[in-house]
């Protein structure tokens, strides 16, 4: 999809003028969500718990599909479904009184200081990308399945991403590694915050190429301590000096699947094979919570893509993520 780009806007307007200006971007196709959706936006969700498993628990976490308040407050989008008759048990041929019609979605996307496509195909991603181009909104990146974020993002029209990932294998594993686990790696605890926050900080800056304290340090913090506090982060640590040596957090945890993020060995314990034995370890403790174990990275990360596929790790599905 060819079209002029704009830079990623400063402001959002009012929640009064956001389902006008989504109506008239989109021919009335995609609507802000309210909280009477929650239930078919669950069900959407659940066809996908692997690729979902984040906004999954960003639902859960908002308890209901309505919108947040205030003019900058993030909201799903959804596009609905053709219209869903069940008959009661018995009722043969054509509709009658009794029927009930339940009203689900054909895809949605949640928008907040990410953007994050849920079952779109590329019609509806683009469409996806045209709301949230009237929107107006600032984000710091969309995710999710390749083809739908790229389009979405097509669509959109922003200039000047940080960066364009647009092949980022999805793994999964469903059983505990033949990898031999590394003795030692643990559950952080509050008393081990001030060693997890710079390693977290760390791998941050080394992934994205910024530091995460470059906008404010506080909402970084606070979310390093709650992974912490929920029992989420993993860590092998020096005996001697309490220094993080591997480190990977449970990103999202629902009663289906786990998804690792944040997997990082200090850089003088490398190529030591600390990846691949720390992560069996980080694998056999998220199976106790879940069936299922994911994550997702980036195609040119070779070494870590090999240390994942040896521990079992195999790929489902490509995402793709696009940073401002």
């Amino acid at each position: 999809m060819e079209m002029l780009r704009q830079r990623v806007p400063l402001w959002s307007p009012s929640a009064n003028t956001l389902a006008g200006r989504i109506h008239r971007a989109t021919g009335g196709v995609v609507r802000v969500l309210d909280a009477g959706d929650t239930p078919a936006l669950r069900r959407l969700m659940a066809a996908d718990p692997v690729s979902n498993v984040s906004v999954i628990t960003t639902l859960a976490a908002r308890g209901g599909a309505g919108p947040g308040k205030g003019r900058n407050g993030a909201v799903f989008l959804g596009i609905d479904a053709p219209p869903e008759t069940t008959r009661p048990p018995g009722q043969e041929g054509p509709a009658v009184g009794g029927t009930v019609t339940r009203k689900e979605l054909a895809a949605a996307c949640w928008v907040g200081s990410n953007i994050n496509p849920v079952g779109a195909d590329l019609a509806q991603a683009e469409l996806f990308g045209l709301a949230v181009g009237a929107m107006r909104r600032r984000v710091s990146s969309i995710y999710g399945p390749a083809e739908a974020v790229l389009e979405l993002y097509d669509a959109v029209g922003w200039l000047s991403p940080r960066d364009v990932r647009a092949d980022q294998p999805l793994l999964t594993i469903t059983q505990s590694s033949t990898v031999e686990p590394l003795p030692g790696v643990r559950t952080a605890t509050v008393e081990d915050y001030p060693q997890v926050e710079p390693a977290c900080a760390a791998m941050f800056t080394e992934e994205l190429g910024f530091s995460p304290y470059a906008q404010g340090s506080a909402p970084y913090r606070e979310r390093i301590r709650a992974l912490i506090l929920a029992g989420h982060s993993q860590v092998f640590t020096d005996p001697a000096t309490g220094e993080v040596i591997f480190k990977a957090e449970y990103g999202a945890v629902t009663d289906d699947v786990v998804q690792i993020q944040g997997v990082w060995v200090r850089p003088d314990h490398r190529g030591r094979g600390l990846a691949a034995t720390g992560m069996a370890a980080v694998v056999s403790h998220a199976l106790t919570l879940a069936p299922t174990v994911s994550l997702y990275v980036n195609s040119y990360n070779t070494a870590a893509l090999r240390a994942y596929l040896r521990v079992g790790f195999r790929q489902v599905g490509t995402f793709a993520t696009v940073l401002f």
